[in-house]
């Protein structure tokens, strides 16, 4: 039987990268009682190629989105080889940090990228508190990376 989340990604055609482990010492996610803690995942896209650029130069709303949503289907997979998506009771928190000039201010927006797309594929379970930040420079030269605290089933 394929799961209501699943189904949602087919409708979306959307599909969860293969993630290979960190290059450097630290768990892509931490379960502790019914918390995951999941690690940041930048806007890599499966192929590997790292969306990059700076929010106010060379990078728009439109391009912080997309890497929004490449960095939320990285989480989602992350989320998936650590407890399942089936497990996922609620995401609490998701933290974003948007490579940006220093008069840049719609990391908002680009954010919001990251989650329309876990409300889509989550449905209420992926409604979040959240906060977009400002980086100066990020991991690689990404445009976005996210990080989530998130309830899961026992």
């Amino acid at each position: 039987m394929v799961s209501a989340v699943r189904s949602r990604l087919a409708e979306l055609s959307l599909e969860l990268p293969v993630l290979g482990p960190p290059k450097y010492a630290y768990e892509p996610a931490v379960l502790s009682g019914e918390l995951l803690h999941v690690s940041g995942q930048i806007s890599r896209t499966a192929a590997g190629e790292v969306l990059g650029g700076r929010l106010g130069a060379d990078a728009d709303v439109a391009a912080g989105v997309a890497a929004a949503r490449v960095s939320a289907l990285n989480l989602l997979a992350r989320v998936d080889d650590a407890v399942g998506l089936e497990n996922v009771v609620r995401v609490l928190k998701l933290n974003a940090w948007v490579n940006s000039t220093p008069d840049a201010i719609q990391q908002p927006e680009v954010v919001d990228g990251a989650s329309r797309l876990l409300i889509d594929v989550l449905g209420d379970a992926g409604r979040h508190a959240r906060t977009a930040l400002p980086a100066p420079t990020l991991p690689q030269g990404a445009l976005v990376e996210l990080d989530a605290v998130i309830t899961v089933r026992s």
